[in-house]
């Protein structure tokens, strides 16, 4: 059969091994001070333990843990070692390890000393359910091809590797656009402005054309959406081209799944006082990053074996994912700001369209999203499964229904009620 994976070469091996070294040796120096002085100088701290204890653990795990997990499955694998498949526990078992986690992080927090020991992995642990969760869902009910090793190899590049290349992505593109459009940007946003003012007012056209929002707009619903698409799927290009396409796809997912985790952190840090909200808000799209990272290196298989229109679905699922993605994030910003809600600003109890409260609509949209995506990665996984045959005889395709055409259709439409209610409203004023 040819779902068989081929074998990587040693240089590959050797090249992965030499990057979770780079990660490691840091850690173990990290490590070192974490055992001994982080505990001296939280109990010594009266006002920034948490901090302390934060940073000083998720150093030691993008280090130290990322770089061990490399290390020790590059050397099994230049050994020859073959690796089990993963078994993942089941969605209903995760959900309740995160609810667990949840409490148990609301209890630590009453008080610092506590919260600096036990707080930070509770918090990963948390943070890593919800995409995990997706992962078990789209592998339903199991997938040999998923194997430990390249599951936490990808988790963990997903994580570290793949976030770095993504910030690097969004410094370098905002400048690009800012190159390319910066004698255009003035006259673009000040004719928009004189339309928005023409069609809604003048206050929602203010709230849409002020440069914090617009550079808002762009960063977060087109700069973001770009970058972490490409960036979340590279580390795993090494193996993508000898897996079969259903196997490809979960591997690039798991990398997806490790760059939620970390950004789920990250957001939580921010927002420490709401880090329960915000995170359980995020749990609710735990699916979007893993299906974003899928359907691209699903592509990159396709490109790197030849497959007939490689390119051509490849920009389409990739269009898919940043659509997602983007519809994701910048909807959210738009129906906040077209809601009145001052910019870094107070957010008003209601929005006035329809009496629904911000936070109502803002849910109603993620929650749609969420259930979407993991109906998404689900039919991709079957679909690859079931072309399996065709894939054999060299004709390999992404197939999905008409019905799953439709009922997509139908799910985005429904995802955008909320932005464009809102925006008809603001119309018709």
């Amino acid at each position: 059969m040819r779902y068989l994976t081929e074998p990587m070469p040693k240089s590959w091996k050797t090249a992965i091994l030499i990057a979770g070294l780079v990660l490691f040796v840091p850690g173990i120096i990290i490590a070192m001070p974490y055992a001994c002085l982080v505990p001296l100088t939280i109990l010594s701290s009266r006002h920034d333990a948490l901090t302390i204890g934060m940073t000083s653990f998720a150093l030691l795990v993008l280090t130290f843990g990322a770089g061990g997990v490399v290390v020790l499955h590059a050397l099994q694998c230049l050994q020859g070692k073959a690796s089990r498949p993963l078994r993942l526990p089941p969605a209903w078992m995760m959900a309740g390890i995160f609810g667990l986690c949840i409490f148990a992080g609301i209890v630590t927090r009453t008080n610092e000393t506590l919260a600096a020991f036990f707080f930070p992995p509770i918090l990963f642990i948390a943070a890593a359910m919800s995409p995990l969760l997706a992962m078990a869902w789209f592998a339903y009910p199991r997938a040999e091809g998923l194997t430990f090793r390249r599951a936490l190899v990808a988790f963990a590049g997903g994580a570290t590797v793949s976030v770095l290349i993504a910030l690097a992505l969004e410094i370098v593109l905002p400048l690009t656009v800012l190159a390319l459009i910066g004698n255009l940007s003035n006259i673009v946003v000040k004719s928009v402005e004189n339309l928005l003012a023409d069609l809604a007012g003048r206050q929602i056209a203010r709230a849409l054309t002020t440069p914090g929002f617009v550079y808002a707009f762009i960063q977060v619903a087109v700069i973001a959406p770009l970058a972490e698409e490409i960036a979340k799927p590279l580390v795993t290009l090494p193996i993508l081209g000898r897996l079969s396409r259903r196997d490809a796809f979960l591997v690039a997912a798991m990398a997806g799944a490790g760059f939620a985790t970390l950004e789920n952190v990250l957001y939580t840090s921010f927002g420490a006082y709401l880090w329960s909200g915000v995170l359980v808000l995020r749990a609710i799209g735990g699916a979007l990053h893993p299906l974003g990272a899928g359907l691209v290196g699903l592509s990159w298989r396709d490109i790197l074996n030849g497959e007939r229109d490689a390119w051509r679905y490849g920009f389409a699922r990739f269009g898919i994912a940043v659509g997602i993605h983007a519809l994701w994030n910048g909807g959210t910003l738009i129906v906040l700001t077209l809601a009145g809600a001052q910019f870094f600003g107070a957010t008003p109890p209601k929005l006035d369209v329809l009496g629904l409260s911000a936070a109502g609509t803002t849910l109603a949209l993620v929650i749609v999203l969420g259930l979407a995506a993991l109906w998404m990665g689900r039919t991709v996984v079957r679909g690859t499964r079931l072309a399996f045959e065709i894939e054999s005889e060299g004709e390999a395709q992404f197939v999905v229904s008409d019905r799953a055409v439709t009922i997509w259709a139908f799910v985005c439409l429904v995802a955008i009620v909320p932005v464009g209610v809102t925006a008809l409203r603001a119309l018709l004023r």
